[in-house]
Formats: structure tokens, C-alpha cells, sequence
């Protein structure tokens, strides 16, 4: 792998150990009183993992050299030691869905209906959520009752906003199932490809219906989210087939940042090999295009990320490092509003009320403050990564620990208080 895409599978690692803890944290008074031995096992398999991940700080350093040759290329040996450590993840997490303090996040079901509104998804029913083992979200994810979508949430997510973009599963794969615009789309998709002998199969053009709807439902976030799952799930048709195709959606919809330029062209430059006979060919611009605007057409304008929220989520990611809630922003800058005062404060009709009404602020959507914490963590992560690497253990993991616990919850409480604004402003 590419040293710039790696980092940031690294830290997505780091971050699933660092939240496993956190986790713990969260319900040692219930295990202390109900069963302080697998207490003691669950933290004492949180240190094994932390020093299996350090033992390898010597070659996990070296992503951060540019002293050796062919300095953009990772070093060799660290894939397997992601694998183990994540598929150890898997099996402690099945371990924590039952622990009883550990449930979904109120926060949650607010992001819910944000992105999935009760206009667009009256015919699904109830959207439910589930906690689920890391990992294993797509073995869970399935309809256990009629008209009742299920959607899974990895437990180590279950206190991270930036986690919950995976929920649009259950409704993508309804639409999917009960569009017939859709259905169309796949159907003329495949009879396309098969006379050119690209390899696309049925199989291939559903994901990427699938992921297609969510993006148009997340934005960016989506797309960051998305791809760390496939490469700790090993999903090499979403590496190769499904990836570029949702690039090409970022820039069909106009979302432009640095962040996703860099992790596309590392995505690129990492890929396993796919030669041979069974190697799937790309699809064309035009039928990208297609399926966009297929996309488009099914979820209208109103119920999308659109390029003003993520106008919106560019201008919020500076908060995070500030400490600041993303809630709200002022219709008006504040030097704008003091411009007001200066000019018309000497005149005979001069009235206060319009200067602050000014200052009046409109709630942000909880899509727009996700977006703003992903855009935010690809900057800082490597630096986080960094940070772990070169403190004392066990400093390093509490550091971002901390920081990642106070993040969590900044962006809970700001998805909240947005709520809260957007019933006030709206009345419902």
C-alpha cells in the first residue's frame, strides 16, 4: 500500500482500539459489580492489543520516514498485523453486545432522520438500529420483519457520529428492491457490459447502486467511511470497481477537497493487483454519469447532500480543533454586522434591531457537522498516528483516547443542540 492511504488505514485501526477502551470505561461500575472478572479479561485483552500494535513501532515509524528509497511506498509487513489485530477486535466485540449499559446512541436516531426523512421512506416502515460486532455488519444487516427496515451499527462506533454514516444500508438496499427505476438501470447496466466483456456482474452493479444512494444520502463522509471498511472487510470489487466510480459522483455532484483528491489517488496507487481473465473493467464516464443521474432523479434535490452543505461542512472542521460546537453559524459574519453598526449607527433613524437581527444563527443539518468531523479527521489523523507512535505508553493511546472521547462527544451534543435550534426556528 501507498504510505498516505496506509497511514490512514492505520489510524483507523488505532481508532477501533483507542474506542474498544473507551468502551470498557464506559461500563466498569456494571462490570465491577456484575462480573469483575471478565472485567479484568476485557481490559487486560485492551493492553495485549495496544502492545501488539506497538511492538511494530519501529516498521510502523517508517511511515513517517522520507530517508529511504521509493519514499511514497509503505513497508512491507504491516498488513498482516492489521488483519490480526482487527479480526481480534471482531471476536472481543462479540463479547461486548452483551454487556446491558452499552446501547444505541439517542444522537443517533437524530442523524436517522436527517438522512433518511419519513417523506422518502414511508412505504420501509420503522428504521431500526442494532449494535453489532465489528466487523460483521453486512452478515447482520438483514429484514427480520416485513416493512421494518434493520440496519447494524458496530458497537465501537456506537458512540462516534462519524461511525454512523453506515446506516444508509438498509434503506439503499429497500430502494434497490422496490425502484423500478432502479431495477431498469441494473438491467440495462449488465446487458451494456456483457457485450463489451468488462467482467461487471449482477453482483457488482447492485453494490454500486447501493453505495451510489448513500453518497447522494452522506456526501463525503460516505465516501471516507466507506473505504476503510473495504479494506478491513477485504472488499476488492469495491477497491477496484465501486471506488472510482463513487469519485466520479463526488465531482458529478461538485464536492471538491483536498482530502478526497489525496485519499483517491492513494486508493489508486494501493490497489491489489487485478489482471488476468477475471479482471473487471471500469466503468465509462458516460454510464458513471448515467447512474448518477438515475441517483439524482430517485432522491430528490431536497433530501440530499447537496454542495452548499458541504460548503458548509468546510467551514465547520476548524471548530473541532477549537473546541467550538458546530450547532449553528451566524447568518452574517460578525465583521460584516460591524460594518452595519459603523455606517448607520449616526443616523437620526438608527434602530439596534436591525444589526441584530444580523446576528440572528440557523441550526446546521447533523449530515453537515459529520461531514465536518471526517473532513477534519483526515487532516489530523496522521498527526494523531504520530502522536501514539512517539509518546510513552500507555500516554500516547490516553491522549487520543481523550481527544477522541471529547470529539464524540462535542459532535453528539452539537447534533443535539442543532435539533433542538431546527424545532425552535421551525416549529417541528
Amino acid at each position: 500500500m501507498q504510505k498516505t492511504f496506509l497511514k490512514f488505514i492505520v489510524f483507523e485501526l488505532v481508532e477501533r482500539i483507542a474506542r474498544y477502551r473507551l468502551l470498557l470505561n464506559e461500563c466498569d461500575d456494571a462490570l465491577q459489580k456484575s462480573a469483575p472478572g471478565l472485567k479484568q479479561s476485557l481490559h487486560a485483552a485492551a493492553d495485549e492489543l495496544e502492545a501488539r500494535f506497538l511492538s511494530q513501532k519501529p516498521l510502523l515509524n517508517k511511515l513517517f520516514s522520507e530517508s529511504t528509497a521509493g519514499s511514497k511506498q509503505a513497508p512491507a509487513g504491516l498488513e498482516p498485523l492489521i488483519d490480526e489485530i482487527h479480526a481480534r477486535l471482531g471476536q472481543i466485540s462479540r463479547l461486548l453486545i452483551h454487556l446491558k449499559p452499552l446501547e444505541v446512541e439517542a444522537e443517533t436516531l437524530l442523524f436517522l432522520k436527517d438522512i433518511l426523512p419519513a417523506e422518502l421512506i414511508k412505504e420501509a416502515g420503522e428504521q431500526s438500529v442494532f449494535l453489532s460486532p465489528e466487523g460483521e455488519a453486512d452478515i447482520w444487516a438483514q429484514h427480520l420483519l416485513p416493512n421494518v427496515l434493520v440496519d447494524t451499527l458496530s458497537i465501537l462506533q456506537k458512540n462516534n457520529p462519524l461511525g454512523w454514516v453506515g446506516l444508509t444500508r438498509g434503506f439503499s438496499r429497500h430502494l434497490l428492491e422496490n425502484a423500478s427505476s432502479l431495477e431498469a438501470l441494473k438491467l440495462d447496466l449488465l446487458k451494456s457490459e456483457k457485450k463489451k466483456h468488462t467482467g461487471v456482474t449482477e453482483e457488482l452493479v447492485e453494490s454500486l447502486l447501493r453505495h451510489a444512494v448513500s453518497l447522494r444520502l452522506v456526501g463525503p463522509a460516505y465516501y471516507f467511511h466507506a473505504l476503510s471498511d473495504a479494506v478491513f472487510t477485504h472488499d476488492e470489487a469495491f477497491l477496484h470497481f465501486v471506488e472510482p466510480a463513487l469519485f466520479f459522483g463526488l465531482n458529478h455532484q461538485n464536492f471538491t477537497h483536498k482530502s478526497l483528491v489525496i485519499m483517491h489517488e492513494a486508493c489508486e496507487r494501493s490497489k491489489p493487483s487485478s489482471d488476468g481473465e477475471n479482471a473487471v473493467l471500469p466503468l465509462t464516464e458516460e454510464t458513471l454519469a448515467n447512474v448518477f443521474r438515475a441517483i439524482e432523479k430517485l432522491i430528490p434535490t431536497k433530501y440530499a447532500f447537496q454542495e452548499k452543505h458541504m460548503e458548509r461542512a468546510i467551514q465547520l472542521q476548524e471548530r473541532l480543533s477549537q473546541g467550538v460546537m458546530l450547532s449553528s453559524s451566524p447568518m452574517y459574519p460578525v465583521e460584516e454586522v460591524a460594518e452595519v453598526l459603523e455606517s448607520t449607527r449616526h443616523r437620526e433613524d438608527f434602530s439596534i434591531y436591525a444589526p441584530l437581527a444580523m446576528l440572528t444563527e440557523y441550526p446546521h443539518t447533523p449530515r453537515e457537522i459529520v461531514n465536518a468531523g471526517w473532513l477534519h479527521k483526515m487532516e489530523r489523523g496522521p498527526v494523531w498516528l504520530y502522536t501514539i507512535l512517539n509518546e510513552p505508553h500507555p500516554e500516547g493511546f490516553s491522549k487520543v483516547s481523550d481527544l477522541l472521547s471529547y470529539q464524540d462527544h462535542l459532535l453528539r451534543k452539537s447534533i443535539e443542540v442543532s435539533e433542538v435550534h431546527r424545532v425552535l426556528v421551525c416549529g417541528g
